[in-house]
């Protein structure tokens, strides 16, 4: 970014600090053009996040600008210290004065309405064990509040309750017409309080 155009950025408008989700809000609204652009996505769940990492969604400044988080960046496939974590938030005002560490952190995992506890491959125990685990291990750390997870519906399946295999998630509804949004409250190995939230997000329709 050259020095004009960060001189724009800061004073484009007057800036308010966003929270998560208002962010995880219009991470929603890009899983909405992705449906309508019928895009077909194989069945992976790199495939499906790299939708969104890309220069038609969170990768575009003017779709950033049109949500209305022009302030963050959003990138993939991040080594932490102990993992590597599937989106990295950061936003880029505080980055410029030097804070470098990152905003927020998303894991995506994959889901097909697949209920057996007793199978620990299903894709449900690996959104625990490989997902939300890994926040409480803290080898995904939290910086902020909060970080979230992105659960990518492969199969056609009842949502809600398919949710119901996860016990910690209680249903938070904080975007307007989006009934499959919830939260977790967690206690990490260090005994530090955490929050993350959840998004299912349908994508069944759009798999080949």
């Amino acid at each position: 970014m050259n020095k004009l155009n960060a001189s724009g950025f800061l004073h484009a408008y007057e800036y308010q600090e966003r929270d998560l989700k208002f962010i995880l809000t219009a991470i929603y609204k890009c899983y909405l053009k992705i449906l309508s652009s019928e895009t077909q996505i194989n069945n992976n769940e790199n495939d499906i996040r790299d939708i969104f990492i890309s220069d038609k969604y969170l990768d575009n400044y003017t779709l950033l600008q049109e949500l209305d988080i022009v302030e963050f960046h959003f990138d993939k496939e991040i080594q932490t210290k102990l993992g590597r974590i599937d989106i990295r938030v950061l936003n880029m005002i505080t980055k410029m004065k030097g804070k470098s560490k990152p905003y927020y952190y998303i894991e995506c995992k994959r889901l097909d309405g697949v209920l057996n506890p007793n199978n620990k491959s299903t894709l449900n125990n690996q959104y625990i064990t490989k997902g939300i685990n890994r926040f409480i291990e803290e080898k995904y750390p939290t910086y902020n509040e909060a970080n979230a997870m992105l659960g990518f519906i492969v199969k056609p399946s009842n949502i809600k309750e398919n949710t119901t295999f996860f016990s910690e998630l209680s249903h938070c509804p904080f975007i307007e017409g989006f009934e499959y949004s919830y939260s977790s409250t967690h206690k990490t190995k260090s005994n530090k309080n955490i929050l993350l939230y959840h998004l299912m997000l349908d994508f069944s329709s759009r798999i080949i």
